[in-house]
């Protein structure tokens, strides 16, 4: 027969003899607490069930929030490492312009790896007929490097390794009569731009001046080398040209706009607070990225609100089990005592029966609300598949949530096992055994 009680000696030193007293097993305890579950099977399952499915929606939900948050944040991050800086104009009222005065003082700045121009430029290019209006991205030769560019890197080359050289997007070869884009490549295009007066500087170097002379008169005319395809937008209609080429027939045109490669990250906020002081604008994806945690928060917010009233109900149905789970016991409690349980003994007793609850629960809660989640990610990668979308991963369980999903068991069995448990612990033997 299981034995439910050990004795404990007790050297009382002022009579030099020595008393034994009776304590519960703990394993006794855990045994009671098991026993008692299984009597009442469907209370217990409906209790337990109840916990579960709490858990189990908390988990879903924040596992996809985190999920999706994470997949965002990879997705802007993907061709905009933390280290770009984003500079433009601050000032509305004057026009400020990149020349090399401006950008020596960028590249004097502690933390400045790289400073590389761009310059937007409205014109038309023309290929026999076909005519249109475009939008010329004068770039320096590592811009597109500092701008995470899909750009195929022959492209890249070609674009400033060949004199006269521009890359198009798919949607201006169709503009300008192409059904295949890819039938652009290697083809002449004409071309026009309006240089306003604000975009010329004389503060730049002079060793081509007389070329720039020479060549106003030239022929406007630029080779396609390739077609850019690294946009999301499909009617983007714009183009790259070297920068070195619009100077050489316009003149001295300067950058309206650069990008700041910074040594290490963490220098990115610094670096970034010196250029604004210089009268400049910055921007980073380290702000998008804040953006969207700053959302997520107030999503997560919303989620721990939610998630706090399914699981009160849970806790109300906890103490419920409990609390009818001792008027049905008040006699066994009442033998317990009589046979030499202490009230801690009995006190233990009903709260491991709440942990017992809780814990089951808890575990089957976070296996079913993760599961769900991979299901869920799993069917919308299956039916994206069918339309030749990439699959993506939008579940994530961080580690900080499963401590946080066991402290809250561990403190939702104390709180759902507490009362009960002080009052079966008070219960007097005699008046426990005549209750009926």
């Amino acid at each position: 027969m299981f034995k439910i009680f050990k004795k404990k000696n007790i050297e009382k030193t002022n009579l030099g003899s020595k008393v034994s007293s009776n304590q519960m097993r703990f394993s006794a305890v855990i045994l009671i607490g098991y026993r008692n579950m299984s009597i009442n099977k469907l209370r217990s399952f409906l209790t337990v069930g109840g916990v579960a499915i709490g858990i189990a929606i908390i988990t879903l939900l924040i596992s996809l929030g985190f999920g999706i948050q994470g997949m965002v944040i990879r997705e802007v991050t993907s061709n905009n490492p933390g280290n770009i800086i984003d500079v433009g104009n601050n000032s509305l009222e004057n026009f400020v312009i990149f020349d090399k005065s401006a950008i020596g003082r960028i590249e004097n700045i502690e933390g400045v790896k790289d400073v590389e121009i761009s310059a937007n430029i409205g014109g038309k290019f023309i290929i026999g007929d076909s005519q249109t209006d475009v939008v010329v991205n004068a770039i320096s030769e590592k811009y597109l490097d500092l701008a995470s560019s899909n750009i195929d890197l022959e492209i890249k080359k070609k674009l400033f390794l060949n004199p006269k050289s521009v890359a198009i997007t798919p949607k201006l070869a169709t503009l300008l009569g192409f059904e295949n884009p890819d039938d652009s490549i290697g083809k002449q295009v004409e071309y026009s731009m309006i240089i306003r007066e604000e975009m010329l500087t004389n503060d730049l170097e002079d060793s081509k001046e007389e070329s720039q002379k020479e060549d106003q008169n030239k022929d406007k005319v630029l080779t396609i080398v390739g077609i850019v395809k690294d946009q999301t937008k499909d009617d983007a209609v714009y183009a790259y040209v070297p920068i070195e080429e619009i100077r050489m027939v316009y003149g001295k045109v300067a950058g309206q706009s650069v990008k700041v490669s910074v040594k290490d990250e963490s220098m990115v906020e610094n670096t970034r607070l010196q250029i604004e002081q210089l009268g400049f604008s910055t921007e980073s994806v380290l702000d998008t990225i804040a953006d969207i945690n700053s959302f997520f928060s107030v999503v997560r917010i919303i989620l721990v609100a939610f998630g706090v009233i399914i699981m009160s109900i849970s806790a109300m149905g906890m103490l419920n089990t409990l609390s009818v789970s001792l008027l049905q016991r008040t006699k066994e409690v009442g033998i317990l005592k009589a046979l030499g349980a202490k009230r801690r003994d009995i006190f233990k007793m009903f709260i491991i029966e709440a942990f017992l609850i809780s814990f089951l629960g808890g575990t089957i809660g976070i296996a079913v609300g993760y599961g769900i989640a991979k299901l869920i990610n799993y069917i919308i990668n299956m039916i994206a598949g069918k339309y030749g979308v990439a699959s993506a991963n939008f579940v994530e369980i961080p580690s900080i949530f499963v401590i946080s999903i066991a402290l809250f068991i561990f403190i939702l069995g104390v709180v759902t096992g507490l009362f009960p448990a002080l009052r079966a612990s008070k219960l007097h033997a005699l008046e426990a055994l005549r209750y009926e």
